[in-house]
């Protein structure tokens, strides 16, 4: 059923609905009369007429119609009240012949006698029931019409913010490719005169790696499994750099690979720990990725038993503010707004670790 039958439907029981109870109250009022073969047909024909004065009523307020309840409408406001007026008098002329089908013959006669009589004793009993309909229809209409035409703005509204939503995390997402490529340009361009081989397997795996990031595209949202693997292919390129004095393991559960993140979530996240936790630490480093679910979460967190956060500024939430942090929690505000959490904080002994907190959503 479509959306115009549907509103037919709905109009034309609403009249229904209305002649039975109009039929009961004159059984009420008429105990003796029969009220299946006379009162229920007569008031459901007298409200077929008024339903068909209504939907002209309906028409005069799509042809003169109401945008704001003030002065400049006033024009429009009086051709309706006065259409309402006269719609409902000739539909009272219409429930007049309906009841002449109905009345026992020496009324029938009586009133054919003189009709003009008849007929304004009839007006004079039912026009202001009459106008108070018409003016009922009226009111729907324009209620139903604003209310329209306000969910109408919510949708607009809604749409235009999350294609902005977009446009701001795509242009975020685009600030991480250079910076990353610069750092890992940086690490090869140190090691080309010291290690000639190691930099060719850089620059190898740094290939890969953007061979990765490329198949990506502009995806807002990727499988977890991707972006694991670009993370790996990363670590590869800084373990190379750093030798015997980084390792890095990463755990994540079968249920969870497919699982959607952010395109380039944990990458900024892994850099942030080595160029904290490994670049200035002499001793073996460590960084381990566990990804788990909880209930409707994904949580994923990002661990090195680095030097901590020390004196580094934090925001609200308690996050390093550096370019990749900022960038993050910018993103995840965009994309989840009060649906995600975000932390980048110190282990007593262990060193920093990040959490992040996503809805859980497979692909």
């Amino acid at each position: 059923m479509n959306q115009r039958t549907h509103k037919w439907l709905l109009y034309w029981s609403i009249w229904m609905l209305l002649g039975l109870y109009m039929a009961t109250m004159d059984l009420t009022r008429f105990p003796s009369a029969n009220f299946i073969g006379h009162l229920l047909p007569m008031n459901l024909l007298q409200n077929i007429a008024w339903g068909l004065g209504g939907l002209g009523v309906i028409a005069i307020a799509r042809h003169w119609p109401l945008v704001e309840f003030n002065r400049r409408e006033l024009k429009n406001w009086s051709i309706e009240l006065l259409a309402c007026a006269v719609i409902a008098a000739l539909s009272l002329v219409l429930l007049w012949a309906v009841n002449l089908m109905y009345v026992e013959q020496p009324y029938l006669e009586k009133m054919l006698a003189n009709p003009g009589q008849s007929l304004m004793r009839f007006f004079s009993m039912y026009f202001h029931v009459s106008l108070l309909l018409m003016w009922a229809v009226l009111g729907g209409w324009h209620s139903m019409h604003i209310y329209q035409k306000y969910r109408q703005r919510e949708v607009e509204a809604a749409q235009l913010e999350s294609r902005l939503a977009q446009a701001q995390n795509a242009a975020l997402q685009m600030q991480l490719r250079p910076h990353f490529l610069f750092n890992t340009l940086n690490s090869i361009s140190a090691l080309i005169h010291s290690d000639a081989d190691k930099a060719d397997r850089m620059v190898s795996g740094l290939a890969d790696l953007l061979r990765m990031t490329l198949d990506s595209g502009s995806s807002q949202q990727i499988p977890l499994s991707r972006e694991i693997a670009i993370i790996d292919a990363y670590l590869n390129i800084e373990l190379i750099r750093f030798q015997d004095r980084l390792q890095a393991s990463i755990e994540v559960p079968a249920t969870c690979q497919n699982a959607l993140v952010p395109a380039f979530l944990l990458q900024p996240l892994v850099e942030n720990s080595i160029k904290h936790g490994v670049a200035d630490n002499v001793n073996l480093s460590t960084i381990d990725i566990r990804v788990r679910q909880e209930d409707q979460w994904l949580i994923l967190e990002v661990l090195d038993n680095g030097k901590g956060l020390g004196t580094r500024t934090r925001n609200g939430n308690g996050c390093g503010m550096g370019i990749g942090t900022q960038n993050t929690e910018a993103r995840l505000q965009l994309l989840y707004q009060s649906q995600h959490s975000f932390t980048l904080e110190n282990i007593p002994g262990l060193g920093t670790r990040a959490l992040v907190r996503i809805p859980f959503t497979l692909t």
